[in-house]
């Protein structure tokens, strides 16, 4: 394996002794892969001083999977090269699964055009093993047939000498409509101002604050009348009270209504006063 965690799912036969081994089960299967979450799986790093390179088919762009729209085929180039200066075996090339299921395949020649009836064009899901020479660099086209939008991945599986390599593939398929919406420019976030720079303070004034200020519509003071006063005092009843509420005396009658509740108010805070008053006295004669 290389560049990346193993994200194959084997079955484990046998038990912690020398015949332990492990084999692939019937049918190839990869669980679900977020590209975000899982970077590690795509995270190939080159390393030129390597005996074999391969390359990495459908590489991110910006950090993001390559696009293509639904319905076309899309084709990507995989080289193979040997920097060795002896032959070195290939045993194997294969797609271990995709997703969706048989997606995928590969080809030693570059497959046609969608159009084009090429008879002697051949794919598979495995290309055959076979000798590479010293600095010898084989070519071989991984297509993906799209049908439906979504995420289309896939893992090819490389048998090199002694080395297994495998590369996952992530290739999203759009429609026109999402690609219109798709911003075509990178995200950037806004720049902030730059703050404002005092070289100097600069004291100021205090506005004059102006002594002839005039209110406009200030209600007057409005005061008990006296006769009233006298009346509630004698423990007496206005007339209009007792007379009751008519048509002609509606305004007399709760204006005499409003005063006599103003003058039970004085009472009560008088009272309150005085109470107050007597506590203070016995509590510091206390």
């Amino acid at each position: 394996m290389e560049g990346g965690q193993n994200i194959f799912r084997m079955s484990t036969v046998g038990y912690r002794s020398e015949d332990e081994c492990s084999v692939i089960g019937e049918k190839a299967e990869i669980g679900f892969l977020d590209f975000e979450e899982e970077r590690s799986v795509c995270s190939y790093v080159a390393d030129n001083g390597a005996p074999v390179i391969v390359s990495v088919p459908f590489a991110f762009k910006n950090g993001k999977p390559q696009s293509v729209s639904v319905g076309d085929t899309a084709v990507e180039l995989i080289t193979i090269n040997n920097t060795t200066e002896e032959p070195v075996d290939l045993w194997s090339v294969h797609i271990f699964a995709s997703n969706p299921p048989d997606s995928f395949t590969l080809s030693l020649t570059e497959p046609p055009p969608a159009n084009s009836n090429a008879e002697n064009f051949i794919e598979s899901f495995r290309v055959e093993d076979r000798m590479l020479q010293p600095g010898e660099i084989l070519k071989i086209w991984l297509s993906c047939k799209t049908k439906d939008m979504g995420m289309y991945s896939s893992v090819v599986y490389f048998d090199v000498g002694d080395e297994k390599i495998e590369r996952v593939v992530f290739l999203l398929v759009e429609d026109k409509i999402s690609k219109s919406l798709a911003s075509n420019r990178p995200y950037s976030r806004g720049r902030k101002k730059d703050k404002f720079v005092v070289e100097a303070f600069v004291p100021g004034t205090r506005p004059v604050a102006k002594s002839n200020r005039k209110y406009i519509n200030r209600l007057p003071r409005y005061e008990v009348p006296k006769d009233i006063r006298l009346l509630l005092e004698g423990n007496q009843v206005p007339q209009v009270v007792e007379d009751g509420l008519t048509r002609r005396s509606y305004a007399s009658y709760f204006k005499t209504l409003i005063i006599m509740e103003e003058i039970q108010l004085e009472v009560i805070l008088f009272f309150f006063f005085f109470l107050l008053m007597k506590e203070t006295k016995i509590g510091v004669q206390a």
